[in-house]
């Protein structure tokens, strides 16, 4: 029995053996395939079954070169502090964004009575302008001086519950604060995300006070300054605060509502949102507002406890992919405005709400410490230097198709090729389409090849030198497998399909943003 046990041992360590010497072999033919290319680059695009090669690099295009765009970035807290602004003017500068959206603190600028301080802001709006970005104010919160009870900086605070003569100081701040800024700042946002507790004490969010405080602060600003525009935010988009304030007719106070949809996926449920606020501000007087998204973002890292609980997942890449599918939802919709939370991570100085210190979601597209870009940075600029106000949304035919030429890569389930994002947009005649599977980026989809792109020739040009532009690396391919004549249009096959925004495009419409090899 030892003898036979000895045997049937010795069979499967040699069989053991031998697998691990194929495994080893196959390790060694796989590894001696990979291209040189698929070495330097662990994504998709380095799949040789992919038809694109790199001709080119886009380039960074600063703001002051762009015209305008609806391009925002989030310059908030620093009422507060929180980070340095002078180790943020070049880098800002550099992306191509060109707005920013600025906190005013009364309580950083009235620390005496009747006193105000503006110095802090002064270089904020006057470097900001300096670089072709345009500041937009946020106007809140609190002020200690006549709040004693208010939690550290009265974030949050609201001055309707103090008072008639805390009302007045309020209103003879935002009289001096518009009046010292006209000019050089014309949007103000009024409060932020009203509609939330953890922003409006001591009181309980509700429609009918932020009218009240929208109102009384509406009449100021625009007495003061004739062309000031003034408007309203929320916290997420659609819901039954926002349709109370409609309702109590706030359109007549204000130019612009703003947004703020912090979602996992960006474009869950947002079209149709997006389309019903819409049609509630035309039938309730309020066909001038313009829709606004005036803040969201997604975190290169997210501490173990925070209040996006379905959030967990953070790095530099997930905060990038995300960040330019806001965008694209954004511009897709229509927006007049879009903006990402936020410039520098909060993390060099502690952080407060109403509700104490938090540990916090590293939202910047700069490192909070050393200020050195993230890849959302680039990110953004690559956006920046694509999507400013000469491409406009055009309504031009585009289809997905998993390739045909590839029996092996046909798909059992469609739903994933249903579900494609595709949005068509024209640059000086010639067509601009940008597509995406929306896929919760947490998951970290890989991409897949084999995808074919179907367009007609229904553009003023049509594409004779089709390029491929990776947004989030910013490199230009050559499509070099084009199907000839498609219903009088072209077949772009094998291309790739990712979790974030590709673009097709003709070379000539960015020629002058894009350096080639």
């Amino acid at each position: 029995m030892n003898k036979l046990n000895s045997i049937f041992l010795f069979i499967f360590l040699f069989s053991v053996n031998m697998l691990a010497q194929h495994q080893d072999l196959s390790l060694t033919t796989r590894d001696k395939s990979l291209s040189e290319q698929q070495r330097k680059d662990p994504t998709i695009f380095a799949d040789p079954a992919l038809s694109i090669k790199q001709i080119g690099q886009l380039n960074m295009i600063p703001s002051h070169e762009i015209e305008s765009s609806f391009l925002s970035i989030g310059f908030e807290c620093l009422d507060r502090e929180i980070f340095d602004p002078e180790k943020c003017y070049d880098k800002l500068g550099a992306t191509g964004v060109k707005w920013a959206r600025c906190q005013t603190g009364w309580n950083r600028c009235e620390t005496v009575k009747g006193q105000y301080d503006f110095k802090w802001l002064d270089e904020v709006v006057d470097n900001l302008l300096q670089r072709g970005i345009q500041p937009w104010f946020n106007v809140g919160f609190g002020n200690r001086l006549y709040m004693p009870e208010a939690y550290d900086q009265a974030v949050g605070w609201v001055p309707l519950y103090f008072g008639d003569e805390v009302l007045k100081a309020w209103g003879n701040y935002i009289k001096a604060l518009t009046e010292h800024f006209k000019g050089r700042v014309i949007h103000y946002e009024l409060w932020n995300e009203p509609n939330i507790n953890n922003f409006w004490q001591p009181g309980k969010a509700n429609a009918p006070d932020y009218y009240k405080l929208i109102s009384y602060t509406s009449d100021i600003i625009k007495k003061t300054d004739k062309k000031a525009k003034v408007g309203a935010c929320v916290s997420g988009s659609l819901s039954g605060f926002v349709i109370d304030l409609i309702q109590l007719n706030v359109s007549e106070y204000i130019d612009f509502f703003a947004v703020h949809p912090y979602r996992i996926i960006p474009e869950k449920g947002y079209g149709s949102e997006i389309k019903s606020l819409r049609r509630l501000f035309d039938s309730n007087n309020g066909k001038h507002v313009e829709l606004w998204q005036g803040e969201v973002g997604f975190g290169s890292y997210f501490p173990p406890k925070h209040f996006l609980r379905t959030w967990t997942k953070g790095s530099e890449t997930l905060q990038a992919k995300w960040l330019l599918r806001r965008y694209a939802v954004d511009l897709s919709e229509g927006l007049k405005l879009s903006s990402f939370f936020q410039m520098v991570d909060m993390n060099a100085k502690e952080y407060r709400t109403s509700q104490g210190p938090q540990d916090p979601c590293l939202h910047g597209i700069l490192h909070g410490k050393t200020y050195e870009p993230k890849e959302s940075y680039y990110a953004i600029s690559y956006f920046a230097a694509l999507f400013d106000n000469k491409v406009q949304a055009k309504n031009l035919y585009l289809d997905i198709n998993w390739s045909r030429r590839n029996p092996s890569d046909a798909r059992v389930s469609r739903l994933q090729e249903v579900a494609v994002v595709t949005n068509s947009y024209e640059k000086e005649g010639y067509p601009v389409y940008l597509y995406y599977l929306p896929e919760d980026v947490q998951m970290q989809y890989p991409g897949m090849t084999g995808i074919d792109i179907q367009i007609l020739a229904d553009a003023p040009k049509s594409i004779k030198k089709p390029v491929l532009i990776d947004l989030l690396s910013g490199r230009v391919f050559s499509i070099t497998d084009k199907a000839g004549d498609w219903q009088k249009g072209n077949a772009f096959q094998h291309v790739p399909l990712t979790d974030y925004p590709l673009v097709v495009t003709d070379l000539d419409a960015f020629k002058d943003r894009i350096t080639l090899f």
